[in-house]
């Protein structure tokens, strides 16, 4: 390693280190704004409960609380507002425009009107059209790729869910001060996944 590569890692740590609690300080500040107001930051109204729908479609209530209950859509909300550039911001919004066009199309509702099974068939829909678009971009060079909607979706609901209180103390094993370091534990068969 030359002098230069070092100095430039050196560079990028600073910076990272650096530019981490300014970004904590903007979530923390999003968060506490939309709270406050009661209103979503980047989403309309009707776009926020669309994302509490599609969430909720994405991991359900069953005998623990579902995304909607640990207010995944608010999480991303404020994760697209802070995190994303705004032609991803742009492409996000786009997905939740087309799913009310794959609901209008198929049955003449907008998606939080569906049926369960209704609304299933359209993310399986739009699942499916993920898996198309990532084939086609295969192909292209790295920096003309971008994440279908879809993907983008079902990434921010998983880490949103399973961040939130909700999915860490009630959808996995929880323990606050876990004790020592077990490296390797064995799961018993039903046992929750842990979160500490």
């Amino acid at each position: 390693m030359n002098r230069r590569d070092a100095l430039m890692r050196v560079a990028a740590l600073m910076g990272t280190t650096l530019a981490l609690p300014a970004l904590a300080d903007t979530l923390e500040a999003s968060a506490t704004k939309r709270a406050f107001s009661g209103k979503p930051l980047l989403f309309t109204a009707d776009q926020d409960t669309l994302v509490a729908e599609m969430t909720e479609v994405i991991i359900p209530t069953t005998s623990t609380p579902g995304a909607k209950a640990a207010k995944v859509n608010e999480i991303i909300d404020i994760i697209l507002k802070d995190c994303y550039p705004q032609k991803d911001q742009k492409t996000f919004l786009d997905g939740l425009a087309h799913t009310n066009e794959l609901s209008q199309a198929a049955y003449s509702k907008n998606f939080v009107a569906l049926d369960t099974t209704q609304k299933n068939d359209i993310m399986t829909k739009l699942q499916a059209e993920a898996a198309e678009q990532r084939k086609a971009m295969a192909s292209m060079p790295m920096e003309k790729r971008t994440t279908p909607f879809f993907n983008t979706l079902k990434t921010l609901t998983l880490n949103g869910y399973f961040t939130s209180e909700i999915g860490a103390t009630q959808a996995l094993s929880y323990i606050a001060v876990p004790g020592r370091f077990q490296g390797c534990v064995d799961l018993k068969p039903g046992q929750k996944a842990w979160a500490t």
